[in-house]
């Protein structure tokens, strides 16, 4: 149903639209704020409002354009533990130890350099080495292969400290008044889905009533200094047509 906001040119061309602007100021709580504007911005291509509050799009290509809506229901909050402080402490430390890892893989290296040369040529004809360039060979491939190792330590932190929670947690405190380090607390990020009846204008230019799931995400830290939490912004994640349709 959506499509991820990073897969659509920024479009500066003006879009006429219908959906009542002034529903955006209109009463009600943060979240259907939020998921009229996700709509009204997608509807006009505003891919710099969307890059503040989703990270996906209601593509008018694909999807078709929400001209009105109306909320019918919300599920609970679900909360998962954010565990980026964590993480980005085991990503530096995967970083600390790789960098030890190469100078002393150099340190050979240098030391070495001329039988290294040798062994390397000798690989590369499929050639049989003894004497001290064998023992070289032989623990030159065993730097070669603690060299991915460690490598892979690093991506495998890197990745992890990138992950989609991560994402939605940064994008959720996104502030240029006050910005904050999502990796320097812990905290969690609370989840929700609204079910709203939309009435679509699909791609083929048809008028269509559909029932869409929209999934909504905040991030709560943890203040360090023993203070009230900081709670980010809703963020919209995923957008769905309901099962069963209208």
């Amino acid at each position: 149903m959506h499509r991820s906001r990073f897969a659509l040119g920024f479009l500066l061309t003006p879009i006429l639209f219908t959906l009542v602007v002034s529903t955006l100021g209109c009463g009600g709580s943060s979240e259907e704020t939020i998921v009229r504007k996700f709509f009204a911005a997608s509807r006009m291509r505003d891919n710099v409002t969307l890059g503040g509050i989703a990270t996906v799009v209601f593509d008018p290509k694909t999807d078709g354009q929400v001209e009105t809506f109306s909320f019918v229901s919300e599920t609970p909050e679900q909360t998962q533990a954010l565990d980026l402080k964590a993480k980005a402490a085991a990503f530096k430390e995967a970083q600390k130890a790789d960098d030890a890892f190469t100078a002393k893989k150099n340190e050979y290296q240098k030391a070495n350099l001329e039988a290294i040369d040798r062994v390397l040529k000798a690989e590369k004809a499929s050639k049989k080495l003894a004497g001290r360039d064998a023992d070289v060979q032989k623990a030159w491939t065993k730097w070669r292969d603690d060299l991915k190792e460690s490598s892979k330590k690093v991506s495998d932190a890197r990745k992890a400290l990138g992950s989609d929670a991560a994402k939605v947690t940064e994008l959720s405190m996104q502030n240029p008044m006050k910005p904050v380090d999502v990796t320097d607390h812990e905290g969690t990020l609370a989840t929700k889905e609204m079910t709203i009846s939309a009435k679509v204008r699909t791609p083929d230019e048809q008028s269509a009533r559909k029932t869409l799931i929209v999934t909504l995400q905040q991030g709560r830290l943890k203040a360090n200094d023993g203070g009230a939490d900081i709670v980010g912004k809703w963020v919209i994640t995923k957008v769905k047509e309901a099962a069963g349709g209208a």
